[in-house]
Formats: structure tokens, C-alpha cells, sequence
């Protein structure tokens, strides 16, 4: 390029930049962070994002990872795929003014189809190394409770009337609170009356240089308690604190024709014995077990000569367990899982397992009711034995749930009836019968009616 044409750009360059002058941005003085909390029991994730853009999906009992943005002007949205539909629905929005420093929390909670959007603003907080304390903010989100008390203390302090740290209602948080390190025990009871416990944490070491928000919850399916606190750290990130008064629970599944009738012991001794006469086909009521690594020991019925079948495992507190033995002579097992029953009020959850010892994959079905699987895809394809995998969905109504060949529509099992409702579980476990070529199917919920 010549210095003529050079200088020709340059002369252009000015005028348009003169007939269209750079608007006069504002200056950002700082940032704030934000996260969100969904309060919603039976609901899906909910979408949550500032403007246009995502921040994360979140779950019931559960937060969204906190983002840090310019302390400017921003609209905060929230949207939620319902079932059956093909795009997500905006059920709420909620403006806020960012303040450099502050740090916001939005709650979810209410209707799902126009939930109640509540603040909670706080002081961003850092830490420096030296610091020897912990920051904490007590929250009420739970909403089958009314006003309550929170006691956090140290495990040897009895709940006192006038000790109580807060008196919350739902949808109320506290301004946060520095504690020095140590053991804590968090205690809610009912508004002005320190017996009236509602829920008690585990003594739990707190280290320092942490922030959380202490956030009571309605337990849900997948809960053994009615109420469930999670400490939100400010990254978003949380852990639970069971109540010790609700244990986990194990429900046994005996799915092996070869295991045949057993006793299952949880010590090497077999002393402690927490099934008997377990048969095939046999599914217990929910037993509690501890929290922690334990170890099953199958056992022939009333013979502890030998043991059929050893399986360890680990389990959290507070949560709903099963354990389904089976397999062949030579490779028998256990799996003990959590099944997904966490609600979700737009769909039907299918939770099929798969213990055949004659087919290794298998079809899952469920057709309106009356109809053949010819004119149908399945709701589960090619489930593998003993396999731990996502719920398949369905909308409300009626149904005959049928398990056919793999990438065939050959009946092997059905038709079963089952009439369901959003919200509902349909919890299957597929077994082999005295016929190699018919299987059966054990229902533990959402089955046809007895």
C-alpha cells in the first residue's frame, strides 16, 4: 500500500469516528458475587442465569456455584424445562443493583410455575491467613415448618431458651456470625421451645478460614429424615449434616436363584444378623444401618458354616439405600445403590434394574395402556445387568410396562399396569424365572395394585 492510500484510511477513519463517538461507559468500582438456592421440594433443576447467559442448574436442596460480575445493573433469570415440553419456560426474574463487595443469594421457592424470588445480602467475606475463625449465616428453607429456633453450639451445651442464635422464618437468613474453630452441633427446635427438637446435626468439626450458610430443608423421597440442613460454603459448593436420629436405610433384594435362601450378618462373626430367611424374590421393609463402611455376610439360612456371600460398601447419612444380591454360583454380588428418587412433579420417574442371569441386554417398554409394543420405542434401551443408570421419564397417565429382547420386541416379561402421576417413582427390579426364556419383575413402588 502506497503512503497516499495510507493517509486516505486515516482522513476516513477520523470522520467516522467523529460522526459516531464511543458512548461513555461506566466504570466498574468493584464486584460482587451471587449464587442461588433452590427451596422448591419436587422440582427439576432450575436454570439460573444473569441476562441471557448461564450460571448454573440447580437442584432441589442444593446451590448453584457462585460467579462475581461488575458492580453494575443486571436482571437475573430463571427458567425450567417441564417435561414433555421441547423448550425451557421462564417462570421468574429478579433485578439487583450489584453492590462492589456485597454478596447476593437468591432463593427459589414456592409454585414452580412462579416461584417467589428471595434475596438474602450479605459483605463479601475474605480471609487472611492468620484468621482463627469460621463465618457462618443461618437460613430457613424449609417450608413445612413455621418459625424456629437455631442453636449452634458446642456439642456439651443443652439448647437453652435465649441461647437460640436465631428465630427464622421461612425464607429468612441471619447476617453472619464469626466462631472460632471447633466442634459444633446445630439444633432446631420450634419457636420459643427448646424441647420441641426438630432436627439435630452430628458434632461437626469447622475449621477456620471458611463462610457457609447453614440452610434447613423438607427431606425429600430419598431422605429417611423430614428435615435436611446443608452447609452452602460461598463457592457454592455444599455438604450435608445428617441427623442422627434418622439413619440410613437399606432395602434387601434377594434377585438370585443361586444364592437361594439366606441370612445376611453385618460382622465377620456372623452374630449380628439383620435379615433372616432372605428368599428369592424377597424384598425387605427399609432397615437402618450405620453410617460409614459396612460388610454384608450371606449366609445359607440357619447355617453360618459357611459364608455364601461377602460385599462391603459405603453409605451417607440419612439417605435410602438398596441392595440387590444377584448373579450365578461362583459370581455371586451385591449392589448397593442410591436409587434417583429425588421428586421431580412434571414427570414420572422409571427406575428399572436389571438382574437377569439369561439376557445381557434387555428393553424396557411402557405403552399406553391396551396397546402392543409394535407401534412403540422403549423408554430404556439395551439395559445391562446390575446397571446403575439415569431415570427414564414419563408423563402422567396410564401404562402396561412390558421387558422385551434387546433390538427386539419379543415379550419377555408384562404386561404390567400401573396408573401414575407426576412426582411418582416406578422402581423395578427384572428377575429370571424357572422358564429361561420368561423373566418376571419385582415392583417395590409405583407397581400395579396388589
Amino acid at each position: 500500500m502506497n503512503k497516499t492510500s495510507i493517509g486516505l484510511l486515516a482522513i476516513a477513519a477520523f470522520f467516522i469516528s467523529a460522526c459516531n463517538p464511543q458512548p461513555d461507559l461506566p466504570e466498574p468500582s468493584g464486584k460482587a458475587s451471587v449464587r442461588a438456592i433452590n427451596a422448591i421440594p419436587a422440582s427439576p433443576a432450575v436454570n439460573f442465569s444473569i441476562e441471557e447467559r448461564g450460571i448454573g442448574s440447580v437442584a432441589y436442596k442444593a446451590s448453584s456455584g457462585t460467579a462475581s460480575y461488575d458492580d453494575f445493573d443486571y436482571t437475573f433469570n430463571f427458567d425450567v424445562l417441564f417435561f414433555g415440553e421441547s423448550a425451557t419456560r421462564r417462570v421468574a426474574s429478579r433485578n439487583i443493583d450489584f453492590q462492589a463487595g456485597k454478596d447476593y443469594t437468591l432463593l427459589v421457592s414456592g409454585e414452580l410455575a412462579s416461584p417467589t424470588i428471595t434475596v438474602w445480602e450479605g459483605d463479601e467475606r475474605t480471609f487472611v491467613e492468620a484468621d482463627t475463625v469460621f463465618e457462618a449465616r443461618f437460613a430457613h428453607a424449609a417450608a413445612s415448618l413455621g418459625t424456629v429456633d437455631y442453636y449452634f453450639d458446642d456439642p456439651a451445651v443443652t439448647p437453652a431458651l435465649g441461647n437460640q442464635v436465631a428465630t427464622l422464618a421461612f425464607g429468612e437468613a441471619t447476617t453472619a456470625i464469626d466462631y472460632g474453630t471447633g466442634d459444633y452441633v446445630l439444633t432446631i427446635t420450634a419457636a420459643g421451645d427448646p424441647d420441641a427438637v426438630l432436627y439435630v446435626s452430628d458434632s461437626t468439626a469447622i475449621g477456620a478460614r471458611n463462610a457457609f450458610i447453614f440452610t434447613a430443608f423438607d427431606g425429600d423421597a430419598g431422605d429417611t429424615a423430614p428435615t435436611i440442613v446443608r452447609a452452602i460454603a460461598v463457592q457454592g459448593t455444599s455438604a450435608s449434616l445428617p441427623d442422627p436420629n434418622y439413619p440410613p436405610t437399606l432395602e434387601f433384594i434377594n434377585a438370585s436363584m443361586d444364592l437361594g435362601t439366606a441370612d445376611i450378618y453385618t460382622d465377620e462373626a456372623l452374630t449380628s444378623i439383620i435379615v433372616a430367611d432372605h428368599a428369592y424374590t424377597d424384598i425387605t421393609a427399609e432397615l437402618p444401618v450405620a453410617t460409614g463402611d459396612t460388610t454384608l455376610y450371606y449366609t445359607p439360612a440357619g447355617d453360618t458354616a459357611a459364608v455364601s456371600l461377602e460385599s462391603a460398601f459405603t453409605v451417607a447419612g440419612g439417605r435410602r439405600y438398596q441392595a440387590v444380591a444377584s448373579g450365578v454360583a461362583g459370581a455371586l454380588g451385591v449392589t448397593v445403590f442410591l436409587p434417583d428418587r429425588t421428586s421431580d412433579s412434571t414427570r414420572v420417574k422409571l427406575l428399572p434394574f436389571q438382574a437377569s442371569n439369561n439376557f445381557a441386554f434387555l428393553d424396557v417398554y411402557a405403552v399406553p395402556t391396551g396397546e402392543s409394543v409394535d407401534d412403540y420405542f422403549p423408554v430404556r434401551v439395551g439395559l445391562a445387568p446390575t446397571e446403575i443408570s439415569a431415570a427414564s421419564g414419563l408423563t402422567a397417565g396410564s401404562y402396561d410396562i412390558y421387558v422385551t429382547e434387546f433390538a427386539q420386541k419379543v415379550v419377555l416379561a408384562g404386561p404390567y399396569p400401573v396408573d401414575v402421576i407426576g412426582g411418582d417413582f416406578v422402581e423395578m427390579i427384572i428377575v429370571d424365572t424357572d422358564d429361561p426364556g420368561v423373566l418376571d419383575v419385582l415392583f417395590l413402588s409405583g407397581g400395579p395394585a396388589p
